[in-house]
């Protein structure tokens, strides 16, 4: 790499929406399922009443639950919101397939660099979809941030680096989130590439993060060759590195 750029000596990867498509394959069903739970829970409505309204409120209400819980009358609004928070995170994924270069992307660079898992979930939940993405033993370490009790993803970072014997700039923080992973990346001191795709798709990334379609682009940050069409370099940005985002 060119231009003075810290060597990467450690690759975070996030989970969901950057290994695999994860808003097709688990968010739909989670909303539908976690809709079930609360009607069964005493939401006066009928299912599809309670999925369109979780529809609606994704991204507005901080507790989506809770909002979703106040749209319908219940003796216990508290036991309903419950019943969609667990339902929706503490679920069986069922069958999932990576993104067809996840495998061969997570291979080289691990033989390279530090592979670490980044994930926010029920670890359960997390777990179970490792496994059904056959990428169980493909990292050096897994970190879990459980939603349930949410020490934060910038917390398990700090921890982790403070133990890792990395300085921070060392590390790059690959992920679809830029109000999570990728916000934490960059507040630690960390490099950051935000792949944008999935459910939070439409978010702007930060100015001067560079940002990519998939997670092929990561390869270029450790000199490591590329795999079909990867990211289109960036003018501004180190040779083969994707475009900086024009967020704001």
């Amino acid at each position: 790499m060119s231009g003075g750029a810290p060597t990467v000596r450690a690759v975070v990867m996030d989970l969901d929406d950057t290994l695999y498509d994860c808003f097709t394959q688990c968010v739909g069903p989670a909303h539908r399922e976690a809709a079930k739970a609360m009607v069964e829970a005493g939401a006066r409505a009928t299912v599809d009443e309670v999925l369109d309204a979780r529809l609606s409120l994704v991204g507005v209400e901080h507790d989506l639950d809770d909002a979703v819980a106040a749209c319908f009358r219940a003796v216990n609004p508290v036991r309903v919101a419950e019943a969609g928070r667990r339902a929706f995170d503490d679920r069986d994924p069922g069958p999932l397939a990576p993104f067809p270069f996840t495998a061969e992307v997570l291979r080289r660079v691990r033989a390279t660099a530090r592979l670490v898992l980044l994930s926010m979930g029920h670890p359960g939940t997390q777990e179970k979809k490792v496994k059904a993405l056959g990428l169980e033993g493909a990292f050096d370490e897994v970190l879990f941030d459980d939603v349930f009790t949410r020490r934060g993803k910038e917390e398990l970072m700090r921890a982790w680096l403070a133990r890792s014997g990395l300085a921070a700039n060392e590390v790059l923080v690959v992920g679809d989130r830029p109000d999570a992973e990728i916000a934490a990346a960059t507040r630690l001191g960390m490099q950051a590439l935000r792949i944008r795709g999935g459910e939070f798709g439409a978010r702007p990334t930060p100015p001067g993060v560079p940002e990519a379609a998939d997670l092929r682009a990561v390869l270029a940050y450790l000199g490591l060759p590329a795999i079909e069409a990867a990211a289109p370099a960036s003018a501004d940005a180190r040779p083969a590195a994707p475009e900086a985002g024009q967020g704001s």
